[in-house]
């Protein structure tokens, strides 16, 4: 376990002073453009990688050296990081780079975060297992937090350079802990085979157990409904006040999820785990709900609080689920497989949100429009940015239909007791 903690301190400097960069680009970007679609597109470059890249990532996690794979990932993001930093002092950073860096790191990030998930299967004890992946959420919760305001603050008097810099020892402290750290490698079974058998063994082993495969369709669908919304957020909010009142805005919201991961972390594994998630994702979906009926700061960040809290739940306890109920030198590639499962919904509503944001929704909930000046208006609220909030509250109420729909299928309900644990190892 102190192995693990020394690991995920870095990890948290890492992902803080990652969060710093990645909002201070998003001002950059705004400041530039002053429209919404730059921020769809850099999420759809985002999503594409763990659609296509996840499967063989996870064949590679499992053949390779864990904590190797993990810092060749991480030097992969310095590098883009760096050459990001470069072209802005040259004067000649353009969106399309952007768009191209985030193919990269996130191609990078699903390698990362592969080998991550497996390492903590290996340094950690069986019964603390949901408890160490909520700290893996927890460390997020503190970029979310920590990264908007600081951000905010240094963007202004320091500059990006500086922030870029920041990120850069961020790594650097994260590769130390990994080069200092021990971390076991799972002994391989069975005779050596080609890289697309070794693929379909992770495919044979999903296809034969519809309860895993259900859970990671169920957050598909949550990815669908929540996505290009929470991408959405901060052209929609930036539409009706300041950079600084954002930054404060998403900080005060994400303490939901930092509370959430400490709740997780502190508390006694739940029993049911499946239950747990689908209970968790009608609280979630009511909060992105809430946060979508009026232009008010107050209700977006309560909103958001609402719909952050359960997410480390949820995510920590689809990990152990996955954890104890497939053998360790298989966890890359099926947990690689749930990612490309569950990461579909986001390809597909980072696809669409543009078109509807701009081209229905906007217009629709324009002062005068179609919506607006209907019923809905006067609810919501006319003008800029309430045709976002409108594709929050309906993803917000989608959620809440998809967790009611999937825990219908007795296959997800029962995979708990349906499937046997694997042996500790």
């Amino acid at each position: 376990m102190r192995t693990f903690l020394a690991i995920w301190a870095g990890q948290v400097v890492s992902l803080v002073s990652s969060g710093m960069t990645g909002f201070a680009l998003g001002l950059w970007v705004y400041e530039q453009t002053g429209q919404a679609t730059p921020f769809v597109l850099i999420a759809l470059f985002n999503a594409i990688p763990p659609f296509i890249v996840s499967p063989f990532a996870g064949v590679l996690v499992d053949r390779l050296n864990r904590k190797t794979v993990m810092l060749l990932a991480d030097t992969a993001t310095a590098v883009s990081t760096l050459v990001l930093m470069v072209l802005f002092n040259l004067g000649q950073l353009e969106l399309w780079q952007l768009y191209l860096s985030a193919l990269v790191t996130s191609a990078a990030g699903i390698f990362q975060m592969l080998a991550y998930q497996t390492i903590v299967t290996s340094l950690v004890p069986r019964e603390q297992l949901s408890r160490a992946n909520a700290m893996v959420q927890t460390a997020q919760s503190l970029a979310a937090i920590l990264s908007p305001v600081a951000a905010a603050a240094a963007y202004g008097t320091l500059g990006l350079t500086f922030i870029f810099g920041l990120d850069l020892a961020g790594f650097a402290v994260a590769a130390l802990m990994l080069l200092l750290a021990r971390i076991p490698q799972p002994a391989a079974q069975g005779a050596k085979v080609s890289l697309l058998a070794d693929l379909r063994m992770g495919f044979d082993f999903l296809r034969t157990r519809p309860g895993l495969v259900g859970l990671a369709l169920l957050i598909s669908l949550l990815n669908l409904m929540l996505s290009a919304s929470t991408v959405l957020s901060t052209p929609m909010i930036l539409g009706f006040t300041t950079a600084q009142v954002l930054s404060v805005m998403q900080s005060v919201s994400s303490v939901g999820l930092l509370l959430g991961g400490v709740w997780a972390s502190a508390g006694h594994q739940p029993r049911r785990k499946v239950l747990t998630i689908v209970l968790c994702a009608i609280v979630s979906g009511l909060g992105l709900a809430a946060s979508g009926l009026q232009p008010s700061p107050v209700l977006i960040a309560v909103g958001f609080f609402l719909f952050m809290f359960p997410i480390t739940t949820i995510n920590a306890s689809i990990r152990a689920v996955v954890q104890v109920k497939v053998p360790e030198n298989l966890q890359g590639r099926v947990f690689s497989l749930i990612v490309m499962i569950s990461r579909a919904g986001v390809l597909v509503s980072m696809l669409f949100a543009a078109p509807l944001a701009d081209r229905f929704f906007e217009p629709a909930m324009a002062v005068g429009g179609a919506l607006g000046s209907g019923p809905l208006g006067a609810v919501l609220g006319a003008g800029p940015g309430r045709g976002i909030g409108l594709m929050l509250l309906v993803s917000g109420v989608g959620m809440v239909l998809a967790a009611l729909a999937m825990y219908a299928y007795p296959r997800m309900r029962h995979v708990e007791r349906e499937l046997p644990d694997v042996k500790a190892g």
